[in-house]
């Protein structure tokens, strides 16, 4: 098999959840670590068959290095910082991939499934206040 065939067979098969199986892919033909989202797929399922976070948080981090430019990567990072337990870290990531796109679908998915609410309209005001409360549903209409 091809090398790009090989990339993206192991790709497809951790989209779709196959984390053991994409992993087997990966590890036939180590051509991923020339390739940096396929470098963050590997390492989310590292995260999820092996459960050796450092090792995968690593990897995903110097795929960010490579190609900063990807909210794919981060969209892994964050899953992998989840799966660990690191919630707000995993939140970061998220925020920074959507600063590279943020009309990115599984970002923001995530971010919706998280819950997270956005910075209140006037931060020195307790995100309580009615002037908060007036504004934030404005701008919210106007988005």
């Amino acid at each position: 098999m091809q090398t790009n065939e090989v990339i993206e067979k192991g790709v497809r098969l951790a989209r779709d959840g196959r984390y053991s199986d994409a992993l087997k892919v990966f590890d036939e033909d180590l051509c991923f670590t020339q390739h940096p989202a396929a470098m963050s797929h590997y390492a989310l399922c590292l995260a999820h068959v092996e459960g050796n976070f450092d090792k995968a948080i690593s990897l995903c981090l110097m795929a960010a290095e490579k190609e900063f430019y990807n909210p794919e990567i981060y969209h892994n990072l964050g899953r992998i910082f989840l799966l660990n337990g690191q919630k707000a870290v995993a939140v970061r990531a998220f925020r920074k991939g959507l600063k590279f796109d943020n009309s990115n679908g599984a970002l923001l998915e995530e971010m919706r499934r998280l819950g997270l609410r956005r910075r209140p309209v006037v931060s020195f005001l307790p995100r309580q206040s009615v002037l908060n409360k007036f504004l934030g549903k404005i701008i919210e209409r106007l988005a």
